[in-house]
């Protein structure tokens, strides 16, 4: 996804004002920058639960090297979604650690903190090492 891709953002039923949206897509270009995988936020209603997750992240652009986080206030509910390629570099314990995160802001009533803390945290997780060469100033 491009950065400021509006299609990162969907919102479903659950209303996102102008503002949330932007901060929402800044947070998506961020985590694309940190990790070099695309990101995408889905709120909104998720009826099926994971499967519900699993059929929006398909409909993205590039499913394989996205990541989904798919949530849901009214059922409290929040899905996780990596493509293959980045299941390489994510693995589930750093998803579990950014779901806590997540949650824990979302009881606060901070949707959209939760949101920011936890993709950052997952971006971090799913970044290429830097690799450091003795032979090459740091």
């Amino acid at each position: 996804m491009p950065a400021g891709d509006p299609s990162a953002i969907a919102s479903g039923a659950v209303p996102i004002t102008d503002s949330q949206r932007r901060d929402l897509m800044t947070i998506v270009d961020k985590a694309r920058t940190l990790s070099g995988f695309a990101f995408a936020i889905y709120v909104g209603p998720l009826p099926a639960g994971r499967a519900s997750a699993l059929e929006q992240h398909a409909t993205l652009r590039d499913p394989a090297a996205t990541v989904l986080v798919a949530v849901s206030p009214a059922e409290r509910l929040l899905e996780i979604v990596t493509g293959a390629n980045v299941a390489v570099d994510l693995d589930d314990q750093s998803c579990r650690l950014a779901a806590l995160s997540m949650t824990t802001s979302f009881a606060a009533g901070d949707l959209v903190g939760g949101l920011r803390e936890g993709c950052a945290m997952l971006a971090e997780h799913a970044r290429y090492p830097r690799v450091l060469h003795l032979d090459e100033p740091a």
